[in-house]
């Protein structure tokens, strides 16, 4: 089995090591950001080259694969990381693909510490960075007011 080396945990593409509850959040997160960025760019080049899509043309499809598909790879393998963390097969994010299971498996992704020492996935995830924080604290407040302060 692969033994990753402790600067690895750090990468952001890394597929073999593991991470700690605030950097899955600040990956979730980063995911998302990039979506949202990439919508705005999109839009504001077509608005600008004033583009206009009949109805069947396939052309606004692509771009639409292209923003979700950026974000649920990175979802995935901050999912894989994560579950690596606590000695267990990728194979348990199974469990986002059903409904009834996600809320409760994303909350114990998030709240559950992962292995204390070294496992057969690596050593133990390096400590946070204040950057990390920051984006999953930013990240957590912005998600808040969407969903809290924004409802009518």
């Amino acid at each position: 089995m692969l033994q990753p080396e402790s600067a690895d945990a750090t990468r952001l593409f890394s597929w073999n090591s593991r991470i700690g509850r605030a950097r899955f959040v600040a990956y979730g997160f980063a995911g998302l950001a990039f979506a949202i960025v990439y919508f705005v760019v999109v839009g504001a080049a077509e608005r600008a080259l004033d583009v206009q899509y009949r109805p069947g043309d396939l052309t606004g499809w692509g771009h639409t694969a292209v923003v979700l598909l950026a974000p649920a790879l990175a979802l995935v393998n901050a999912t894989r990381r994560r579950l690596h963390d606590f000695d267990v097969s990728a194979w348990w994010a199974l469990f986002l693909l059903f409904p009834i299971f996600q809320f409760v498996f994303l909350i114990y992704l998030l709240v559950a510490p992962g292995t204390a020492g070294a496992n057969r996935f690596g050593p133990v995830p390096p400590s946070t960075e204040r950057s990390v924080m920051a984006v999953a604290a930013i990240g957590g407040l912005a998600l808040l007011w969407l969903i809290v302060l924004r409802s009518p």
